[in-house]
């Protein structure tokens, strides 16, 4: 029973993480601002077109380097949305290719450090571009996220606590992600590993421990990092892994939860590529993806937690990932025959999934029948 209701989850994962792409804009008539609003702030419709339109609409003249900049991350954040959340081989070739024109235009600045710490990323390389772009003009309101991440990256408290208030304070998060943050960290045991994907999941967490105070128990793990064997290291040490280092992130990730006493979970917003590779250990505990085998009282206990979330369905692509745990609990009550809570799961669902334009994925996947 346990692993039907998880193979249905994971199989509706996969549609979820395909249809960001299409996810409906969030803020239409908003007006250009001096920076590409990256996902983390909300821009999840934001196009590369859109900021060239208003470039050239509000100078005429040669390209700034501002403009140059925010050319390069609205480009990468096409890229990631199209390729949910990863980056080919052709868009870091084309990101490459941008970040060398702005450096030849502007060499040395500001913008041209930024450039190339977005073309690299997340390459150990990358964070000496940040630090770099820091040392040019450390009050500039782009720097926070890639300190945040180098924070994290290099496992400093006393950075983490710096960036994630500077995030709070001026990074402009979309509110929303801060309370899918509050719902992913409390689908976490006390103590737990949670890996998270990136932007919009880690970050906010960050700011919530941080920043906040909240579930500091919790150690949040940035997925895009664990191909840096310095930050695999600080990680295995920091969990007290047992073993060799693993060689690569799939295998830190897949050795992590035999390696230590601790609880270890995947966040949903790492989506069906790596979630699928670990599917036969894996079950849904809110927002999250615990390993190992299923427990007498997961089903209660995400009962529990799906009453106390906030269920944020204006956090963009993400906020179609609470559907995975409400399917969980609909097959579940349809299973044991509860009528009663069926009904109930099924028009919560219904009218979650209008929300955020998932209705037809639902249907399609059997979630919702009638």
């Amino acid at each position: 029973m346990k692993l039907r209701s998880l193979s249905i989850s994971l199989f509706l994962l996969t549609c979820l993480v395909q249809a960001q792409v299409s996810a409906p804009a969030q803020d239409s008539e908003r007006k250009r601002d001096t920076t590409v609003k990256d996902a983390v702030q909300g821009g999840w419709s934001y196009s590369r077109s859109e900021n060239r339109e208003a470039v050239d609409a509000d100078d005429a003249q040669a390209p700034t380097p501002q403009d140059r900049l925010d050319d390069l991350r609205a480009v990468r954040n096409e890229a990631l949305v199209k390729n949910q959340g990863q980056l080919t081989p052709a868009d870091r070739a084309e990101l490459e290719r941008m970040a060398g024109e702005v450096n030849t235009a502007f060499p040395q600045s500001f913008e041209a450090h930024l450039a190339g710490f977005y073309a690299e990323f997340p390459a150990p390389a990358s964070f000496t571009h940040v630090d770099l772009a820091t040392a040019r003009d450390p009050n500039r309101e782009e720097i926070i996220a890639p300190q945040l991440v180098n924070s994290a990256r290099k496992d400093k408290r006393e950075e983490l606590v710096r960036w994630s208030s500077a995030m709070k304070e001026r990074g402009e998060v979309a509110p929303a992600l801060y309370r899918l943050a509050e719902d992913m960290l409390a689908s976490v045991e006390k103590n737990g590993v949670l890996i998270a994907a990136g932007d919009m999941d880690a970050y906010s967490m960050w700011v919530e421990q941080y920043a906040d105070g909240k579930r500091n128990d919790v150690l949040v793990i940035d997925q895009r990092l664990l191909g840096d064997p310095a930050y695999r290291s600080r990680m295995w040490e920091r969990t007290k892994a047992k073993g060799v280092l693993p060689i690569d992130g799939p295998t830190f990730i897949e050795r992590l939860s035999s390696s230590i006493e601790r609880p270890v979970f995947l966040s949903l917003a790492v989506g069906a590529q790596v979630a699928g590779k670990y599917k036969g250990n894996l079950s849904v505990t809110g927002l999250a993806l615990r390993f190992g085998a299923p427990a007498q009282d997961d089903i209660a206990k995400l009962e529990e937690r799906w009453k106390k979330m906030n269920k944020a369905l204006d956090a963009g692509p993400l906020a179609r990932n609470y559907l995975v745990p409400g399917a969980v609990l609909l097959k579940h009550y349809r299973a044991i025959e509860d009528e009663s809570k069926a009904s109930a799961m099924e028009a919560e669902l219904r009218a979650m999934a209008t929300r955020t334009g998932a209705i037809r994925l639902l249907f399609e996947n059997g979630v919702l029948l009638h």
